[in-house]
Protein backbone atom coordinates (compact mmCIF):
# COMPACT_ATOMS: atom_id res chain seq x y z
CA UNK A 1 0.00 0.00 0.00
CA UNK A 2 3.01 2.32 0.24
CA UNK A 3 3.54 5.02 -2.45
CA UNK A 4 6.66 7.01 -3.34
CA UNK A 5 6.42 10.05 -5.59
CA UNK A 6 9.26 10.71 -8.01
CA UNK A 7 8.28 14.36 -8.30
CA UNK A 8 9.18 15.68 -4.88
CA UNK A 9 11.37 14.91 -1.92
CA UNK A 10 8.53 16.26 0.23
CA UNK A 11 6.58 13.02 -0.28
CA UNK A 12 7.12 10.25 2.24
CA UNK A 13 6.17 6.65 1.59
CA UNK A 14 3.99 4.55 3.80
CA UNK A 15 4.79 0.91 4.51
CA UNK A 16 1.83 -1.25 5.48
CA UNK A 17 1.95 -2.73 8.98
CA UNK A 18 1.11 -6.45 8.83
CA UNK A 19 -0.27 -8.65 11.63
CA UNK A 20 0.17 -11.77 9.54
CA UNK A 21 1.04 -14.69 11.79
CA UNK A 22 0.19 -12.74 14.94
CA UNK A 23 -3.62 -12.83 14.73
CA UNK A 24 -5.77 -15.65 13.33
CA UNK A 25 -9.47 -16.32 13.43
CA UNK A 26 -10.60 -19.74 14.66
CA UNK A 27 -13.57 -19.70 12.38
CA UNK A 28 -15.86 -20.58 15.25
CA UNK A 29 -18.05 -17.82 16.59
CA UNK A 30 -21.36 -18.51 14.89
CA UNK A 31 -19.75 -19.08 11.51
CA UNK A 32 -19.07 -15.36 11.07
CA UNK A 33 -16.31 -14.40 8.51
CA UNK A 34 -14.58 -11.57 10.36
CA UNK A 35 -11.92 -11.07 7.65
CA UNK A 36 -14.66 -10.33 5.14
CA UNK A 37 -16.24 -7.86 7.56
CA UNK A 38 -12.88 -6.10 8.06
CA UNK A 39 -12.23 -5.89 4.29
CA UNK A 40 -15.71 -4.49 3.70
CA UNK A 41 -15.22 -1.90 6.44
CA UNK A 42 -11.82 -0.85 5.01
CA UNK A 43 -13.32 -0.66 1.52
CA UNK A 44 -16.13 1.56 2.77
CA UNK A 45 -13.63 3.86 4.51
CA UNK A 46 -11.40 4.15 1.37
CA UNK A 47 -13.58 6.67 -0.46
CA UNK A 48 -11.29 9.62 0.33
CA UNK A 49 -8.16 7.73 -0.73
CA UNK A 50 -9.84 6.71 -3.97
CA UNK A 51 -10.86 10.31 -4.59
CA UNK A 52 -7.29 11.48 -3.98
CA UNK A 53 -5.96 8.80 -6.35
CA UNK A 54 -8.43 9.81 -9.05
CA UNK A 55 -7.44 13.45 -8.53
CA UNK A 56 -3.78 12.45 -8.73
CA UNK A 57 -4.31 10.60 -12.00
CA UNK A 58 -6.01 13.66 -13.46
CA UNK A 59 -3.27 15.98 -12.18
CA UNK A 60 -0.52 13.80 -13.67
CA UNK A 61 -2.35 13.79 -16.99
CA UNK A 62 -2.80 17.56 -16.92
CA UNK A 63 0.90 18.08 -16.13
CA UNK A 64 1.76 15.93 -19.14
CA UNK A 65 -0.62 17.96 -21.34
CA UNK A 66 0.77 21.28 -20.10
CA UNK A 67 4.36 20.16 -20.68
CA UNK A 68 3.38 19.12 -24.21
CA UNK A 69 1.80 22.55 -24.69
CA UNK A 70 4.99 24.19 -23.43
CA UNK A 71 6.99 22.27 -26.06
CA UNK A 72 4.49 23.20 -28.78
CA UNK A 73 4.62 26.89 -27.83
CA UNK A 74 8.41 26.91 -27.95
CA UNK A 75 8.34 25.12 -31.31
CA UNK A 76 5.85 27.70 -32.60
CA UNK A 77 8.17 30.49 -31.47
CA UNK A 78 11.05 28.92 -33.42
CA UNK A 79 8.79 28.51 -36.46
CA UNK A 80 7.81 32.18 -36.33
CA UNK A 81 11.44 33.26 -36.00
CA UNK A 82 12.30 31.28 -39.14
CA UNK A 83 9.58 32.90 -41.23
CA UNK A 84 11.77 35.87 -42.15
CA UNK A 85 10.66 39.11 -43.71
CA UNK A 86 7.52 37.84 -45.53
CA UNK A 87 8.49 40.13 -48.44
CA UNK A 88 9.58 37.41 -50.86
CA UNK A 89 11.17 38.89 -53.99
CA UNK A 90 12.74 37.43 -57.10
CA UNK A 91 15.14 38.74 -59.73
CA UNK A 92 14.92 37.72 -63.38
CA UNK A 93 17.79 38.32 -65.84
CA UNK A 94 17.05 38.88 -69.53
CA UNK A 95 20.24 37.18 -70.73
CA UNK A 96 23.41 35.31 -69.85
CA UNK A 97 26.45 36.65 -68.05
CA UNK A 98 24.88 37.63 -64.73
CA UNK A 99 22.97 35.71 -62.07
CA UNK A 100 21.03 37.84 -59.58
CA UNK A 101 19.87 36.75 -56.14
CA UNK A 102 17.69 38.74 -53.73
CA UNK A 103 19.46 38.85 -50.36
CA UNK A 104 17.64 41.72 -48.67
CA UNK A 105 14.88 44.19 -49.40
CA UNK A 106 15.50 45.32 -52.97
CA UNK A 107 13.58 48.08 -54.72
CA UNK A 108 10.97 46.77 -57.14
CA UNK A 109 11.84 47.66 -60.73
CA UNK A 110 14.56 46.90 -63.26
CA UNK A 111 18.27 47.55 -63.71
CA UNK A 112 20.52 47.45 -66.75
CA UNK A 113 23.86 45.75 -66.10
CA UNK A 114 26.80 45.74 -68.51
CA UNK A 115 29.71 43.41 -67.72
CA UNK A 116 32.88 44.50 -69.48
CA UNK A 117 35.15 42.01 -67.77
CA UNK A 118 34.86 39.19 -65.26
CA UNK A 119 37.34 38.92 -62.42
CA UNK A 120 40.11 36.36 -62.90
CA UNK A 121 42.94 34.91 -60.89
CA UNK A 122 46.57 34.80 -62.02
CA UNK A 123 47.79 31.64 -63.80
CA UNK A 124 51.44 30.95 -64.72
CA UNK A 125 52.64 27.90 -66.67
CA UNK A 126 56.28 26.81 -66.99
CA UNK A 127 56.32 26.37 -70.77
CA UNK A 128 60.08 26.14 -71.39
CA UNK A 129 60.24 22.52 -70.35
CA UNK A 130 57.76 19.66 -70.61
CA UNK A 131 58.06 16.23 -69.01
CA UNK A 132 57.11 12.94 -70.61
CA UNK A 133 56.36 11.52 -67.17
CA UNK A 134 55.18 13.19 -63.98
CA UNK A 135 57.60 11.12 -61.91
CA UNK A 136 60.68 12.59 -63.56
CA UNK A 137 63.10 14.28 -61.17
CA UNK A 138 63.14 18.08 -61.28
CA UNK A 139 66.13 18.66 -58.98
CA UNK A 140 69.06 16.63 -57.71
CA UNK A 141 69.91 19.06 -54.91
CA UNK A 142 67.91 20.75 -52.17
CA UNK A 143 66.75 24.18 -53.31
CA UNK A 144 64.12 26.91 -52.77
CA UNK A 145 61.31 28.13 -55.03
CA UNK A 146 60.50 31.79 -54.39
CA UNK A 147 57.17 33.34 -55.37
CA UNK A 148 55.13 36.42 -54.52
CA UNK A 149 51.36 36.63 -54.10
CA UNK A 150 49.55 39.94 -53.64
CA UNK A 151 52.95 41.44 -52.85
CA UNK A 152 53.76 38.85 -50.16
CA UNK A 153 56.91 36.72 -50.52
CA UNK A 154 56.50 32.94 -50.45
CA UNK A 155 59.53 30.66 -50.00
CA UNK A 156 59.08 26.93 -50.58
CA UNK A 157 61.87 24.46 -49.75
CA UNK A 158 62.32 21.67 -52.32
CA UNK A 159 64.11 18.47 -51.30
CA UNK A 160 66.79 16.81 -53.44
CA UNK A 161 65.38 14.14 -55.75
CA UNK A 162 61.92 15.71 -55.89
CA UNK A 163 59.83 14.60 -58.88
CA UNK A 164 57.38 16.71 -60.86
CA UNK A 165 54.49 15.15 -58.90
CA UNK A 166 56.43 15.75 -55.72
CA UNK A 167 56.93 19.42 -56.61
CA UNK A 168 53.16 19.86 -56.94
CA UNK A 169 52.63 18.19 -53.55
CA UNK A 170 55.37 20.26 -51.91
CA UNK A 171 53.85 23.56 -53.07
CA UNK A 172 50.31 22.58 -52.09
CA UNK A 173 51.35 21.38 -48.63
CA UNK A 174 53.52 24.42 -47.90
CA UNK A 175 52.22 26.53 -45.02
CA UNK A 176 53.50 29.73 -46.63
CA UNK A 177 51.64 29.03 -49.89
CA UNK A 178 48.40 27.83 -48.31
CA UNK A 179 45.35 29.90 -49.36
CA UNK A 180 47.59 31.90 -51.70
CA UNK A 181 48.98 29.75 -54.52
CA UNK A 182 48.21 26.22 -55.72
CA UNK A 183 50.21 24.02 -58.09
CA UNK A 184 48.96 21.56 -60.70
CA UNK A 185 50.00 19.75 -63.88
CA UNK A 186 48.62 20.14 -67.39
CA UNK A 187 49.16 17.48 -70.07
CA UNK A 188 49.00 18.64 -73.70
CA UNK A 189 48.88 15.08 -75.00
CA UNK A 190 52.63 14.65 -75.09
CA UNK A 191 54.14 16.30 -72.04
CA UNK A 192 53.32 17.45 -68.52
CA UNK A 193 53.70 21.15 -67.66
CA UNK A 194 53.88 22.76 -64.23
CA UNK A 195 51.20 25.41 -63.48
CA UNK A 196 50.79 27.93 -60.61
CA UNK A 197 47.37 29.49 -59.89
CA UNK A 198 46.55 32.37 -57.55
CA UNK A 199 43.93 31.57 -54.92
CA UNK A 200 41.80 34.70 -55.40
CA UNK A 201 40.58 36.79 -58.30
CA UNK A 202 41.37 40.48 -58.64
CA UNK A 203 44.18 42.62 -59.99
CA UNK A 204 45.78 42.96 -56.57
CA UNK A 205 46.19 39.20 -56.23
CA UNK A 206 48.91 38.75 -58.85
CA UNK A 207 51.43 35.89 -58.73
CA UNK A 208 55.07 36.29 -59.75
CA UNK A 209 57.87 33.73 -59.93
CA UNK A 210 60.90 35.40 -58.39
CA UNK A 211 63.46 32.57 -58.37
CA UNK A 212 63.36 28.89 -59.34
CA UNK A 213 66.54 28.08 -57.42
CA UNK A 214 68.39 24.98 -58.61
CA UNK A 215 65.47 23.27 -60.31
CA UNK A 216 67.08 21.52 -63.25
CA UNK A 217 66.60 23.46 -66.48
CA UNK A 218 64.25 25.94 -64.86
CA UNK A 219 64.32 29.74 -64.87
CA UNK A 220 61.77 32.34 -63.82
CA UNK A 221 61.71 33.69 -67.36
CA UNK A 222 60.42 30.32 -68.57
CA UNK A 223 57.00 30.95 -66.99
CA UNK A 224 54.19 32.29 -69.19
CA UNK A 225 51.26 34.28 -67.77
CA UNK A 226 48.41 32.29 -69.36
CA UNK A 227 45.71 34.17 -67.42
CA UNK A 228 46.19 37.61 -65.93
CA UNK A 229 44.72 38.56 -62.56
CA UNK A 230 42.11 41.26 -63.12
CA UNK A 231 39.08 42.89 -61.54
CA UNK A 232 35.48 42.53 -62.59
CA UNK A 233 34.22 45.57 -64.46
CA UNK A 234 30.58 46.52 -64.75
CA UNK A 235 28.16 49.39 -65.21
CA UNK A 236 24.75 49.58 -63.53
CA UNK A 237 21.99 51.70 -65.06
CA UNK A 238 24.58 53.57 -67.14
CA UNK A 239 26.86 54.35 -64.20
CA UNK A 240 29.71 55.24 -64.39
CA UNK A 241 29.07 57.31 -67.50
CA UNK A 242 32.53 57.42 -69.12
CA UNK A 243 33.30 54.84 -71.79
CA UNK A 244 36.42 53.74 -69.92
CA UNK A 245 34.94 54.18 -66.45
CA UNK A 246 33.78 51.06 -64.62
CA UNK A 247 32.64 49.84 -61.25
CA UNK A 248 35.43 47.46 -60.29
CA UNK A 249 35.49 44.61 -57.79
CA UNK A 250 38.11 41.95 -57.13
CA UNK A 251 35.49 39.18 -57.13
CA UNK A 252 32.68 38.09 -59.40
CA UNK A 253 30.31 37.86 -56.43
CA UNK A 254 29.16 41.42 -55.85
CA UNK A 255 26.72 42.34 -53.06
CA UNK A 256 27.35 46.05 -52.58
CA UNK A 257 26.29 47.60 -55.88
CA UNK A 258 22.50 47.11 -55.91
CA UNK A 259 20.84 47.27 -52.49
CA UNK A 260 19.33 43.95 -51.42
CA UNK A 261 20.80 42.01 -54.33
CA UNK A 262 23.87 39.88 -54.98
CA UNK A 263 25.24 39.66 -58.52
CA UNK A 264 27.24 36.68 -59.73
CA UNK A 265 29.18 37.61 -62.90
CA UNK A 266 29.78 34.64 -65.20
CA UNK A 267 30.65 36.29 -68.55
CA UNK A 268 30.80 39.58 -70.39
CA UNK A 269 27.50 40.88 -71.76
CA UNK A 270 28.37 43.14 -74.65
CA UNK A 271 27.67 46.86 -74.90
CA UNK A 272 23.89 46.54 -74.54
CA UNK A 273 24.13 44.56 -71.31
CA UNK A 274 21.11 42.82 -69.85
CA UNK A 275 18.12 43.75 -67.72
CA UNK A 276 17.49 42.49 -64.21
CA UNK A 277 13.86 42.82 -63.15
CA UNK A 278 13.03 42.76 -59.44
CA UNK A 279 9.50 41.71 -58.58
CA UNK A 280 7.48 40.32 -55.72
CA UNK A 281 6.93 36.57 -55.58
CA UNK A 282 3.28 36.73 -54.52
CA UNK A 283 2.86 32.95 -54.67
CA UNK A 284 5.67 32.54 -52.15
CA UNK A 285 4.16 35.21 -49.87
CA UNK A 286 0.74 33.52 -50.01
CA UNK A 287 2.39 30.20 -49.12
CA UNK A 288 4.18 31.82 -46.20
CA UNK A 289 0.95 33.39 -44.91
CA UNK A 290 -0.77 30.01 -45.25
CA UNK A 291 2.02 28.45 -43.17
CA UNK A 292 1.50 31.18 -40.56
CA UNK A 293 -2.25 30.54 -40.37
CA UNK A 294 -1.71 26.78 -40.13
CA UNK A 295 0.84 27.13 -37.34
CA UNK A 296 -1.42 29.46 -35.35
CA UNK A 297 -4.49 27.26 -35.83
CA UNK A 298 -2.63 24.22 -34.52
CA UNK A 299 -1.81 25.98 -31.25
CA UNK A 300 -5.29 27.55 -31.01
CA UNK A 301 -6.88 24.10 -31.37
CA UNK A 302 -4.56 22.61 -28.75
CA UNK A 303 -5.49 25.35 -26.28
CA UNK A 304 -9.19 25.03 -27.13
CA UNK A 305 -9.10 21.32 -26.28
CA UNK A 306 -7.13 21.93 -23.08
CA UNK A 307 -9.58 24.56 -21.87
CA UNK A 308 -12.65 22.57 -22.88
CA UNK A 309 -13.78 25.02 -25.55
CA UNK A 310 -13.94 22.17 -28.08
CA UNK A 311 -13.93 18.40 -27.74
CA UNK A 312 -10.70 16.65 -28.63
CA UNK A 313 -10.20 13.33 -30.36
CA UNK A 314 -9.77 11.57 -27.00
CA UNK A 315 -13.18 11.26 -25.31
CA UNK A 316 -11.54 10.53 -21.95
CA UNK A 317 -9.21 13.55 -22.07
CA UNK A 318 -9.11 16.00 -19.17
CA UNK A 319 -9.53 19.76 -19.42
CA UNK A 320 -7.68 22.46 -17.54
CA UNK A 321 -10.17 24.70 -15.77
CA UNK A 322 -7.69 27.40 -14.87
CA UNK A 323 -7.69 31.18 -15.20
CA UNK A 324 -4.06 31.21 -16.37
CA UNK A 325 -4.92 28.96 -19.33
CA UNK A 326 -7.81 31.21 -20.27
CA UNK A 327 -5.50 34.21 -19.99
CA UNK A 328 -2.91 32.70 -22.34
CA UNK A 329 -5.56 31.67 -24.85
CA UNK A 330 -7.09 35.15 -24.79
CA UNK A 331 -3.67 36.78 -25.19
CA UNK A 332 -2.95 34.90 -28.41
CA UNK A 333 -6.43 35.57 -29.76
CA UNK A 334 -6.22 39.28 -28.90
CA UNK A 335 -2.81 39.63 -30.56
CA UNK A 336 -4.15 38.05 -33.75
CA UNK A 337 -7.32 40.14 -33.86
CA UNK A 338 -6.04 43.53 -32.70
CA UNK A 339 -4.27 46.21 -34.71
CA UNK A 340 -0.51 46.06 -35.22
CA UNK A 341 1.34 47.94 -32.49
CA UNK A 342 2.60 51.34 -33.61
CA UNK A 343 0.81 51.29 -36.96
CA UNK A 344 -1.28 54.32 -37.93
CA UNK A 345 -4.72 53.95 -39.47
CA UNK A 346 -4.55 55.05 -43.11
CA UNK A 347 -6.53 58.02 -44.39
CA UNK A 348 -6.27 59.77 -47.75
CA UNK A 349 -5.75 63.09 -45.97
CA UNK A 350 -3.10 62.10 -43.44
CA UNK A 351 -1.67 58.93 -44.95
CA UNK A 352 -0.52 56.25 -42.52
CA UNK A 353 -0.06 52.52 -42.86
CA UNK A 354 -2.04 51.00 -45.72
CA UNK A 355 -2.77 47.90 -43.63
CA UNK A 356 -2.73 47.85 -39.84
CA UNK A 357 -4.60 44.62 -39.00
CA UNK A 358 -4.60 41.04 -40.27
CA UNK A 359 -8.32 41.33 -41.00
CA UNK A 360 -7.51 43.82 -43.78
CA UNK A 361 -5.55 41.24 -45.76
CA UNK A 362 -8.01 38.35 -45.56
CA UNK A 363 -7.24 36.77 -42.16
CA UNK A 364 -10.27 36.53 -39.88
CA UNK A 365 -11.57 34.40 -37.00
CA UNK A 366 -14.19 31.74 -37.66
CA UNK A 367 -17.22 32.74 -35.56
CA UNK A 368 -19.46 29.86 -36.72
CA UNK A 369 -20.05 27.88 -33.53
CA UNK A 370 -21.24 24.89 -35.54
CA UNK A 371 -18.00 24.69 -37.50
CA UNK A 372 -15.18 22.24 -36.73
CA UNK A 373 -12.77 25.18 -36.96
CA UNK A 374 -14.74 27.53 -34.71
CA UNK A 375 -12.41 30.08 -33.11
CA UNK A 376 -9.58 29.37 -35.53
CA UNK A 377 -8.18 31.62 -38.25
CA UNK A 378 -9.65 31.69 -41.74
CA UNK A 379 -7.67 32.85 -44.77
CA UNK A 380 -9.37 34.39 -47.78
CA UNK A 381 -6.66 33.94 -50.44
CA UNK A 382 -8.53 36.14 -52.92
CA UNK A 383 -8.52 39.03 -50.46
CA UNK A 384 -4.86 38.36 -49.64
CA UNK A 385 -3.93 38.34 -53.34
CA UNK A 386 -5.79 41.63 -53.82
CA UNK A 387 -3.87 43.18 -50.91
CA UNK A 388 -0.58 41.91 -52.35
CA UNK A 389 -1.40 43.36 -55.74
CA UNK A 390 -2.13 46.71 -54.08
CA UNK A 391 0.93 46.96 -51.80
CA UNK A 392 3.01 43.83 -51.11
CA UNK A 393 5.44 45.69 -48.88
CA UNK A 394 2.59 46.87 -46.64
CA UNK A 395 1.33 43.28 -46.34
CA UNK A 396 4.78 42.02 -45.39
CA UNK A 397 5.30 44.78 -42.84
CA UNK A 398 2.20 43.63 -40.92
CA UNK A 399 4.06 40.46 -40.08
CA UNK A 400 7.76 41.28 -40.09
CA UNK A 401 8.22 44.86 -38.85
CA UNK A 402 10.53 44.69 -35.85
CA UNK A 403 10.83 47.73 -33.60
CA UNK A 404 11.23 50.47 -36.18
CA UNK A 405 10.60 54.07 -35.17
CA UNK A 406 8.63 56.70 -37.08
CA UNK A 407 7.44 60.22 -36.37
CA UNK A 408 4.04 61.65 -37.29
CA UNK A 409 5.42 65.15 -36.82
CA UNK A 410 7.69 67.40 -38.86
CA UNK A 411 9.08 68.74 -35.58
CA UNK A 412 11.27 65.72 -34.79
CA UNK A 413 12.55 62.41 -36.13
CA UNK A 414 13.00 59.07 -34.38
CA UNK A 415 16.65 58.08 -34.32
CA UNK A 416 16.48 54.67 -32.71
CA UNK A 417 14.68 52.36 -30.31
CA UNK A 418 15.92 49.44 -28.23
CA UNK A 419 14.28 46.13 -29.06
CA UNK A 420 13.01 44.40 -25.97
CA UNK A 421 13.12 47.61 -23.92
CA UNK A 422 11.27 50.38 -25.75
CA UNK A 423 7.52 49.61 -25.59
CA UNK A 424 5.91 49.25 -29.00
CA UNK A 425 3.01 51.58 -29.78
CA UNK A 426 2.35 55.32 -29.84
CA UNK A 427 4.37 57.77 -27.72
CA UNK A 428 3.42 61.40 -27.14
CA UNK A 429 6.45 63.69 -27.39
CA UNK A 430 6.52 67.28 -26.14
CA UNK A 431 9.46 69.66 -25.88
CA UNK A 432 10.10 73.36 -25.26
CA UNK A 433 12.68 75.64 -26.88
CA UNK A 434 13.58 78.98 -25.27
CA UNK A 435 16.03 81.46 -26.79
CA UNK A 436 17.19 78.81 -29.25
CA UNK A 437 17.91 76.26 -26.52
CA UNK A 438 16.11 72.98 -25.84
CA UNK A 439 15.18 73.42 -22.18
CA UNK A 440 12.73 70.59 -21.41
CA UNK A 441 11.17 67.49 -22.90
CA UNK A 442 8.75 64.73 -21.97
CA UNK A 443 7.60 61.46 -23.51
CA UNK A 444 4.23 60.01 -22.52
CA UNK A 445 4.01 62.56 -19.71
CA UNK A 446 7.30 61.43 -18.15
CA UNK A 447 10.33 63.69 -18.06
CA UNK A 448 12.85 62.79 -20.76
CA UNK A 449 16.60 63.31 -20.82
CA UNK A 450 18.15 65.98 -23.05
CA UNK A 451 21.23 64.38 -24.59
CA UNK A 452 23.43 66.92 -26.33
CA UNK A 453 22.04 70.01 -27.98
CA UNK A 454 18.95 68.72 -29.79
CA UNK A 455 18.51 65.07 -28.78
CA UNK A 456 15.82 63.66 -26.49
CA UNK A 457 16.08 60.20 -24.89
CA UNK A 458 13.24 58.47 -23.09
CA UNK A 459 14.18 57.32 -19.60
CA UNK A 460 10.76 56.60 -18.10
CA UNK A 461 9.21 53.15 -18.01
CA UNK A 462 6.86 54.04 -20.86
CA UNK A 463 9.56 55.19 -23.29
CA UNK A 464 12.94 53.84 -22.20
CA UNK A 465 15.41 53.69 -25.09
CA UNK A 466 13.41 55.93 -27.44
CA UNK A 467 15.87 58.40 -29.02
CA UNK A 468 14.57 61.51 -30.82
CA UNK A 469 16.25 64.39 -32.67
CA UNK A 470 14.53 67.79 -32.70
CA UNK A 471 14.23 69.31 -36.18
CA UNK A 472 11.93 72.24 -35.40
CA UNK A 473 14.22 74.36 -33.25
CA UNK A 474 12.09 77.51 -33.13
CA UNK A 475 11.10 78.91 -29.76
CA UNK A 476 7.93 77.51 -28.27
CA UNK A 477 6.40 74.25 -27.14
CA UNK A 478 6.08 71.57 -29.79
CA UNK A 479 4.44 68.15 -29.67
CA UNK A 480 3.74 65.14 -31.82
CA UNK A 481 3.52 61.37 -31.89
CA UNK A 482 6.38 58.91 -32.22
CA UNK A 483 5.53 55.37 -33.24
CA UNK A 484 7.44 52.22 -32.37
CA UNK A 485 6.26 49.53 -34.76
CA UNK A 486 6.16 45.85 -33.89
CA UNK A 487 4.74 43.37 -36.41
CA UNK A 488 2.62 40.36 -35.53
CA UNK A 489 5.50 37.88 -35.71
CA UNK A 490 7.56 39.77 -33.13
CA UNK A 491 4.53 40.41 -30.95
CA UNK A 492 3.55 36.73 -30.93
CA UNK A 493 7.13 35.70 -30.15
CA UNK A 494 7.05 38.07 -27.15
CA UNK A 495 3.70 36.61 -26.06
CA UNK A 496 5.06 33.07 -26.27
CA UNK A 497 8.20 34.03 -24.36
CA UNK A 498 6.06 35.47 -21.56
CA UNK A 499 4.24 32.13 -21.37
CA UNK A 500 7.23 29.78 -21.51
CA UNK A 501 9.99 31.71 -19.74
CA UNK A 502 11.85 29.33 -17.43
CA UNK A 503 11.82 31.88 -14.61
CA UNK A 504 8.48 33.65 -14.77
CA UNK A 505 6.46 32.22 -17.66
CA UNK A 506 2.72 31.93 -17.08
CA UNK A 507 2.69 28.33 -18.28
CA UNK A 508 5.87 27.50 -16.34
CA UNK A 509 4.29 28.72 -13.10
CA UNK A 510 1.06 26.85 -13.88
CA UNK A 511 2.97 23.59 -14.37
CA UNK A 512 4.82 24.12 -11.09
CA UNK A 513 1.51 24.74 -9.31
CA UNK A 514 0.13 21.44 -10.58
CA UNK A 515 3.32 19.66 -9.53
CA UNK A 516 2.94 21.10 -6.04
CA UNK A 517 -0.67 19.89 -6.05
CA UNK A 518 0.58 16.44 -7.05
CA UNK A 519 2.96 16.41 -4.10
CA UNK A 520 0.10 17.42 -1.79
CA UNK A 521 -2.07 14.61 -3.16
CA UNK A 522 0.73 12.09 -2.64
CA UNK A 523 0.95 13.12 1.00
CA UNK A 524 -2.83 12.98 1.43
CA UNK A 525 -2.82 9.48 -0.04
CA UNK A 526 -0.05 8.56 2.40
CA UNK A 527 -2.09 9.82 5.34
CA UNK A 528 -5.15 7.88 4.18
CA UNK A 529 -3.12 4.71 3.70
CA UNK A 530 -1.77 5.11 7.22
CA UNK A 531 -5.26 5.72 8.65
CA UNK A 532 -6.77 2.74 6.85
CA UNK A 533 -3.90 0.52 7.91
CA UNK A 534 -4.36 1.52 11.54
CA UNK A 535 -8.10 0.96 11.19
CA UNK A 536 -7.42 -2.51 9.85
CA UNK A 537 -5.15 -3.31 12.79
CA UNK A 538 -7.74 -2.04 15.24
CA UNK A 539 -10.57 -4.03 13.64
CA UNK A 540 -8.45 -7.16 13.42
CA UNK A 541 -7.64 -7.02 17.12
CA UNK A 542 -11.25 -6.26 18.07
CA UNK A 543 -12.71 -9.06 16.01
CA UNK A 544 -9.97 -11.42 17.13
CA UNK A 545 -11.01 -10.78 20.73
CA UNK A 546 -14.66 -11.29 19.81
CA UNK A 547 -13.80 -14.46 17.97
CA UNK A 548 -11.98 -15.75 21.05
CA UNK A 549 -15.01 -15.05 23.29
CA UNK A 550 -17.38 -16.69 20.86
CA UNK A 551 -15.07 -19.65 20.64
CA UNK A 552 -15.06 -19.94 24.43
CA UNK A 553 -18.87 -19.76 24.54
CA UNK A 554 -19.09 -22.32 21.79
CA UNK A 555 -16.85 -24.66 23.74
CA UNK A 556 -18.95 -24.11 26.89
CA UNK A 557 -22.13 -24.85 24.96
CA UNK A 558 -20.67 -28.08 23.70
CA UNK A 559 -19.77 -29.09 27.26
CA UNK A 560 -23.27 -28.30 28.52
CA UNK A 561 -24.85 -30.28 25.72
CA UNK A 562 -22.70 -33.27 26.65
CA UNK A 563 -23.77 -33.01 30.32
CA UNK A 564 -27.43 -32.82 29.38
CA UNK A 565 -27.13 -35.86 27.20
CA UNK A 566 -25.45 -37.82 30.02
CA UNK A 567 -28.15 -36.80 32.51
CA UNK A 568 -30.97 -37.83 30.21
CA UNK A 569 -29.42 -41.23 29.72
Amino acid sequence: MGYVSSLSSDVISYQTVSLSGEVTFAGLGNGTDFEEIIEATISGESYRKEAYEADKEETEYIIDLLEQLDTELQTLSETLEDMGSFLVQDAVCSGDGVEATITGEAATGSHTVIVGQVAQGDVWAFTDLGYASSDETVTTTATTLELTYAGETISIDIAAGTTLDGLVSTVNSSASARDKVTASLVNDGSNYYFVLTGADTGADNAVTVADTGDLTGWDASGFTNTQTACNARLKVDGFPTGADSWIQRSTNTIDDVITGMTLELTDTTGDDGLRITVGVDTDAIVEQVEDFVTAMNEIIYTMQVLTGRVEGDDEDSYTVDNYAMDLMYSQIKNTLSSGVLGFARYTEEDGGDVYNALSQIGISTNDDEGSDSFGQLLLDTDELSEALANDPKAVASLFSTSFTGESDSDDFIVNSVIKGMTPAGEHTVEYTVENGVLVSASIDGQEASIDGEWSIVGTGSKSVGLSITVTNQTDGTHSGTARVKQGKIDQLIDDLAAMTSADSGTLTILIENYKERLTSLDNQIYNEEKRLDQLGISLTRKYAALDAILSEYSSLATTLESLLESLSS
